[in-house]
């Protein structure tokens, strides 16, 4: 049984959710703490707290004159979480934009590790891309794998910093990606072909085929999550138009 959130995290929820949707401007002051208080029905020590877990996440400035909104770009990755909770999954750009980032923090991650490999770590490399290669159409054993695979690149490497924002991202993308509300429609067969070439190119120490096989493969996915996208959101509009 789940704890139920504290009145912090409630007002956090909400204070969180209208910065990000837009209900106010960067530069724009929220209300007083008073104010806020009064709002919540809460005291003014959780609107504290609500307040200073806002400044960690970025997305606010305690300044003198009361707290600001800083603007999303400013803030930290945590945010991005939270942009995929709210339905901005469904924002063609912001799919392309993670899966972008995605590829080229992979890409880079599979080719160094290429490069560092001992013979016994290709063998497991390999060996994890043959199960990605088996588990295509099982979404949530592939997605395990793939954890899996991007962890044994990792401590090849032993890139920390590639490692804990590739973590960062994966985890808030990821768990967003399994429960978008709509199935994605992904070019099966180009997906196999490519781990296949990551496969090989694994097996052959090819670091510039892993590289492009890794960048093709997240296009592929890119392709067919934003193609799901616009598709779900136009039957939206669509269900909208005929109520």
């Amino acid at each position: 049984m789940s704890t139920p959130p504290s009145k912090a995290e409630e007002i956090i929820a909400v204070l969180r959710s209208e910065i990000l949707r837009g209900q106010y401007r960067p530069g724009e002051r929220l209300p007083s703490e008073r104010d806020l208080a009064a709002r919540f029905e809460s005291n003014r020590g959780a609107i504290r707290e609500a307040i200073k877990k806002l400044e960690q996440l970025g997305i606010v400035a305690v300044a003198p004159g009361g707290v600001r909104v800083l603007p999303v770009e400013e803030a930290t990755l945590e945010v991005l979480g939270y942009l995929l909770e709210l339905g901005e999954i469904q924002k063609p750009e912001l799919i392309g934009q993670v899966l972008d980032v995605l590829a080229v923090m992979t890409s880079l991650s599979a080719r160094s590790a290429v490069v560092e490999a001992s013979d016994e770590n290709i063998t497991d490399m390999v060996q994890l891309v043959d199960q990605l290669v088996q588990t295509i159409g099982d979404k949530e054993r592939h997605t395990e794998i793939w954890t899996q695979f991007s962890h044994k690149m990792m401590s090849i490497h032993r890139n920390l910093v590639l490692r804990l924002v590739g973590n960062g991202l994966r985890t808030q993308f990821l768990s967003s990606t399994m429960n978008l509300g709509f199935e994605p429609d992904i070019d099966i067969s180009a997906v196999k072909q490519q781990l296949i070439r990551l496969r090989d190119s694994i097996k052959s120490r090819d670091e510039v085929n892993v590289r492009d096989a890794v960048i093709q493969h997240f296009q592929i996915i890119k392709i067919g999550l934003l193609e799901s996208a616009i598709e779900a959101g136009a039957d939206v509009e669509r269900s909208m138009g005929n109520a």
